[in-house]
């Protein structure tokens, strides 16, 4: 039975943080900041695999070595750096490097850990696709459980931080618990939550080189100092509103939420009212809609704003009036949805939790829950009506029921299994499960219901069901030509439902 599609590796793009935000009250700075002469950075970035790989390339103007230039201005020593590209970095490359680094970096260091490139997941565990890596990801890929292995063997620092923008990226969060009950402070960033795929674009490395450069817009208190919480936010609402993703920086309670990431080179104004320079609104456009736009500057009591996604010569100044903060469309919690994955092909998922009124948490149905995920509301649609209904109408579906049961726009056997105020939970006859809406559902004809003539949803070699009519009626089985023109096959009385007339359906694939 030929259901089940949502079992991949997603192109991804770098690595760092969250999963679980560890929570705590936040602890004072007392000065504590970067120290460039203590500081040590390890990054791997690939864009571009060999064929055999069955990996995409990037092709976005790469950033990653600016993301080092960024560290380099702000005092780390080009000695200290180990930065392998491409082809260099390869499976033995990443392994041999770090540990080199982490070693060399000694006592009371920080060791700053960055990758860029492809991430996926299998059986639970998080992996970055190194150059060389091959059809069995677990013996050829790096996993991120590795970071702290290498580091607990050879390393002798005190603050570890990591950084990246990938698909799953988020998996970086459980290294950093891993250092939560030792000496060790250790804090992450990140382009997406453990359980999403990321951008493929640069946007997040372009966040993080923000901080390091000291842009005056991260600093919300204007006290002169770009702190790890501000870096965090600075990160959270660039990626939110840009490219629709959720991340939050995860640390461990002893990583101080005022760790100072660098010093803010410039001052920007601070504004009347809650507004800020950098803040993303929704801003009403010369020809009277509303768009996400970036606060770019103030003068005159009216706003600079640029239209996010438009070109520079919309850029507009705009009287407060023609502000209003950021809205989206809602998702309810509970309802089912069709949503879109990266192949663009639609789902059936449920929403089981919302963060932020702004992104949605799907479980795919039918799924192991491991490409759960979190989607803005524009990845996700009512389902569509179904193609067929049932030809009469039916007692309420009830545990135990056998009925055609659709699946994205297919159906198939199966068996209710729970149902609630809106939807039904059905059995599939390959043993997966899914949930339906009532109308979705149609009821297994018995023999008695079953006619001559009548229109039906049968079973074709497996519980894969197709339109047919039937030509002859048994006790125990029924013969039916199918609409598509198929041969005529011999369907046992119970995996036939009765549909009610119309035009014939689309040829379908046959399974």
């Amino acid at each position: 039975m030929a259901r089940i599609g949502l079992t991949r590796i997603a192109p991804l793009k770098l690595i760092a943080s969250l999963l679980v935000v560890l929570a705590a009250t936040p602890a004072l700075a007392d000065g504590a900041a970067l120290d460039p002469a203590k500081t040590f950075v390890f990054s791997a970035s690939i864009v571009k695999w060999p064929a055999s790989a069955g990996l995409a390339t990037f092709t976005d103007e790469r950033k990653d070595a600016a993301l080092m230039g960024a560290f380099n201005a702000a005092g780390v020593s080009s000695d200290n750096i180990t930065f392998l590209t491409d082809e260099k970095a390869t499976l033995a490359a990443i392994r041999k490097e770090l540990r080199a680094i982490a070693t060399r970096a000694g006592e009371g260091s920080t060791l700053v850990f960055s990758f860029q490139g492809h991430g996926g997941k299998q059986k639970g565990k998080t992996y970055l696709m190194c150059y060389d890596v091959g059809d069995d990801v677990p013996k050829t890929a790096f996993a991120v459980s590795e970071i702290a292995t290498i580091l607990d063997e050879c390393w002798k620092g005190e603050r570890l931080i990591l950084i990246g923008d990938c698909c799953h990226s988020g998996a970086l969060a459980e290294v950093v618990a891993h250092y939560e009950k030792t000496n060790v402070k250790a804090a992450s960033f990140t382009s997406a939550t453990a359980s999403n795929r990321s951008t493929e674009h640069w946007t997040f490395t372009d966040a993080f080189i923000d901080a390091l450069r000291g842009d005056g817009r991260l600093d919300r208190d204007h006290d002169g100092t770009i702190t790890f919480a501000e870096t965090d936010r600075w990160i959270h609402e660039v990626m939110k509103f840009r490219e629709g993703q959720l991340t939050r920086a995860a640390r461990t309670t002893s990583f101080e939420e005022g760790f100072g990431v660098h010093k803010a080179a410039n001052a920007v104004a601070d504004l009347p009212g809650a507004i800020e320079i950098g803040d993303y609104v929704d801003a009403l456009d010369r020809e009277k809609k509303w768009y996400l736009a970036e606060v770019e500057g103030f003068e005159d009591g009216k706003y600079k704003v640029h239209y996010i996604g438009w070109e520079r010569k919309w850029d507009e100044v705009v009287e407060p009036a023609r502000i209003r903060p950021p809205e989206a469309k809602k998702l309810d919690v509970g309802g089912r949805y069709e949503v879109e994955w990266d192949d663009k092909q639609w789902y059936p998922g449920t929403v089981t939790k919302v963060e932020e009124g702004w992104f949605f948490f799907v479980h795919y149905e039918g799924e192991s829950g491991e490409d759960d995920e979190w989607i803005t509301a524009g990845r996700a649609r009512k389902p569509s009506a179904p193609e067929f209904k049932p030809a009469a109408e039916h007692a309420a579906a009830k545990k135990g029921d056998v009925v055609a049961a659709r699946w994205r726009t297919q159906w198939f056997l199966a068996k209710v299994t729970e149902v609630d105020a809106t939807t039904i939970v059905v059995l599939y006859d390959d043993g997966t499960t899914g949930r339906v809406l009532p109308e979705e559902l149609i009821h297994a004809a018995t023999a008695d219901e079953l006619h001559v003539g009548d229109r039906v949803l049968a079973c074709w070699k497996d519980a894969h069901m197709y339109a047919g009519k039937v030509e002859k009626k048994g006790p125990k089985v029924c013969k039916v030509k199918w609409e598509d023109g198929s041969t005529v096959s011999d369907v046992e009385v119970g995996k036939l439902a009765r549909i009610a007339a119309g035009p014939p359906a689309a040829p379908p694939k046959r399974k």
